[in-house]
């Protein structure tokens, strides 16, 4: 092949592939896809541990996401010194719908769901938030409800009145 042809072809591959590609930005109050205004924000930052995705003038909100930590509900482990069991919550507000996700920033949440396409002209669309809601589920929730759940029987022995020393078996 000749260095003109395989030129052209990398070319071509590298245009196609970069307009699969949807660059998502929190910018100001404002999420941006390729530069054009989805929806508006409040939070969202490195820091906070909510972030709040509105409609496009920023009046109703639609979307809740909020960063959950509950001390000693993992393992501890050598990079999990506290045994904090971290994860994401996302409120589809007005739906009575929630789903979970493994801890991840919130701007690679906003990025799901915009590729979940869950908001549509300003509003949740219910089939998308039904498919989303679906696929995440709320295992980090379920499971701890399913361990909540669990019967202890604690058997004790009779008491007898006076001092009662065990020794051995």
């Amino acid at each position: 092949m000749n260095h003109s042809k395989f030129i052209f072809i990398i070319t071509l591959l590298v245009i196609s592939f970069s307009g699969f590609g949807q660059k998502v930005k929190l910018k100001k109050g404002d999420v941006l896809v390729d530069d054009v205004l989805w929806v508006k924000y409040d939070g969202c930052g490195g820091f906070d541990s909510y972030c709040s995705l509105m409609d496009s003038k920023g009046e109703e909100e639609l979307i809740y996401i909020k960063s959950v930590t509950i001390e000693g509900g993992s393992p501890v482990t050598n990079t999990n010194s506290r045994g904090d069991l971290m994860y994401t919550e996302v409120v589809l507000v007005g739906t009575n719908k929630k789903l979970e996700i493994e801890h991840k920033s919130h701007k690679s949440i906003v990025e799901i769901l915009y590729k979940a396409k869950v908001v549509k002209d300003d509003k949740l669309d219910a089939e998308k938030v039904d498919r989303l809601v679906e696929k995440y589920g709320t295992p980090v929730s379920d499971r701890l409800n399913r361990e909540a759940n669990k019967t202890i029987i604690i058997k004790e022995e009779p008491r007898k009145s006076g001092i009662n020393i065990n020794i051995g078996n």
